[in-house]
This record gives structure tokens, sequence and C-alpha cells, in this order.
């Protein structure tokens, strides 16, 4: 997961002098991230500072700057915290000071997207390791010329589990022996090991999987936990 270090933590005094401008107390998550570290970043999601007069060029645009500019732009009570560079911004809806919000700005709404601050960080660094792991198919698979999978038979059929995105299925396809090897445990334990040369995948297997709707899953781990890819993107980048 990229943590960009930024800058020293803010002490105790000094965010009190920031609730006492904001009219009420910070998150205690975001409190504890501030007191670590100011003006950090997760994934995409670049943090409003709180303003530091030792650093006052990198912390200008800060926390209660932000949330007073441009406040009727944005629904009544919603505190930002975030933004991705994109119109997007993450927050709170207050008086709840829990759930994280995202404000999708081409859809004009508010959504919930995790429960407390730890919840979005962890599911930040989930989706950073799924998209390393992804990338290390890529990278193997075009290197070996070779794909593996498990599967219930032992000639035919590929495992698979429900996507979370939509009402279809994702095929889970591995680089190494290994990877596949360590999905077999629970009610997968007396899968088979097959192994597909990337010919096939790429000639067969993934037209076919575009024309089914189903989704590619690339290096998941055990907990069945990862990135579910358009087979058209992932054929994309296998023919170069």
């Amino acid at each position: 997961m990229k943590q960009q270090i930024g800058l020293p933590g803010i002490t105790e005094e000094r965010l009190q002098e920031i609730e006492s401008e904001l009219g009420f107390e910070l998150p205690k998550e975001l409190r504890n991230r501030y007191k670590r570290e100011n003006k950090f970043s997760v994934g995409e999601w670049e943090f409003h500072p709180i303003k530091d007069e030792q650093y006052i060029k990198r912390t200008w645009d800060d926390l209660v700057r932000v949330n007073k500019e441009d406040s009727d732009d944005y629904p009544e009570g919603f505190f930002r915290i975030a933004a991705d560079g994109s119109g997007d911004e993450l927050g709170y809806q207050l008086p709840n000071t829990e759930t994280i919000v995202l404000w999708d700005h081409e859809e004009q709404e508010l959504l919930p997207v995790a429960p407390t601050l730890k919840a979005f960080i962890e599911k930040e660094q989930q989706v950073d390791r799924s998209a390393e792991q992804a990338e290390l198919f890529l990278q193997t698979v075009l290197e070996t010329g070779v794909v593996y999978g498990l599967s219930k038979f032992e000639q035919s059929g590929w495992a698979y589990c429900p996507s979370n995105q939509d009402e279809t299925d994702v095929l889970l396809f591995f680089s190494t022996e290994a990877s596949a090897k360590a999905l077999q445990t629970k009610e997968w334990a007396n899968y088979h090991l097959i192994r597909l040369d990337v010919d096939l995948l790429v000639e067969g297997w993934l037209p076919n999987m575009i024309d089914d709707g189903l989704y590619c899953g690339l290096n998941w781990e055990p907990e069945l936990v990862g990135l579910e890819l358009d087979p058209e993107d992932v054929l994309a980048d296998l023919e170069g």
C-alpha cells in the first residue's frame, strides 16, 4: 500500500485549536492519524492537512479552509477530509463521525464506503495488493507462457466464485503452481491443479468469457479476495 510519508504529526494543543475553529471534535481515528503524520495520503486519496506555520506552503490548503471554501457546493453537514484529484471527496456526514462517505461529483450524491476510517484504509490496502497481484500475474505468464487454475474435475472445468459486482461469476487464474495450490483448502481441498497454455487463454478462454459476461480473478489470495477484472482488459494486456 502506498502511504506517502508527509509532515510531522500535530500536537494535541493544535488539534484542540482546530476543533475550536470547526466547532466540533474531530473523530478519534482521524485525530490519532494527524498526531502521527500530517499531510498524508492513502492510495489515490490525499488527506487535507492541518495548517502548520513551519510548513505553511505545504499546508495552506488545510482542513479548516477546505471545509469553509465552497461549502455551498456540497450537501449540508458534509465534512471533507480527503480528495482524489478527480472532483470526488471523502469525508463524514455530520453528526455521524464514524461512517466514511464518498461525494460522487458526477452523480452529485453521497455514498457510504466504509464503517470507519480504519476499515477504509484497510480496504484501500487490499485494493493496492490486489492490483500488484494482477500485475505480477501478467508479467509472469508473459514470461512462462503458462496459466494455472483449479478444477473439481481432472481434465475439465475451472474454479470460480460469485462476483461482488454483478450477477455473474469470477474465474480464477494463477501465474504459478504455488499460488493456485494455496487455494486447495476447505471446499476446494480436493480440487485438481490445471495447467493451461497462455495461447489457449488468449485465443479461446478470454473471448468466451467476454461473450458470457464473466470476470477474471488474477492471483487471488486464499481468502478469495482480489480485483474482478474485465476479460477484455486482460486480453488487451496479454496481447500487448
